[in-house]
């Protein structure tokens, strides 16, 4: 009889969280600049004209993370990320979203 694989890959996924993480350096040829906007010197939002992607940033106590943000409240909100999102309409307020009425 073949054994429940919820263990198994519940003890995969717990232990892939005890890797560390690093971060490799590759140099472009040629790309736009990135911005970085420092909040208090842990956080930072990094905003990248090429993939028109924008990113909080948080490190502290050797942990660091990233996760997306979208560009067009960046840019409505934070008046410094204004000059940078390029691409992101000015003076709209951002789309809302309604989820399907069942």
């Amino acid at each position: 009889m073949r054994e429940p694989l919820l263990p198994y890959a519940v003890l995969a996924l717990s232990l892939m969280g005890c890797v560390s993480s690093h971060f490799d350096v590759v140099k472009m040829s040629s790309t736009e600049k990135f911005a970085v906007i420092n909040i208090d010197g842990r956080n930072a939002y990094l905003i990248d004209p090429r993939t028109e992607s924008c990113f909080l940033m948080t490190a502290g106590g050797g942990n660091h993370s990233t996760v997306h943000v979208p560009c067009e409240k960046l840019k409505r909100n934070v008046p410094e990320a204004a000059t940078f999102i390029t691409w992101a309409p000015s003076g709209e307020a951002a789309p809302t979203v309604s989820a399907p009425t069942p």
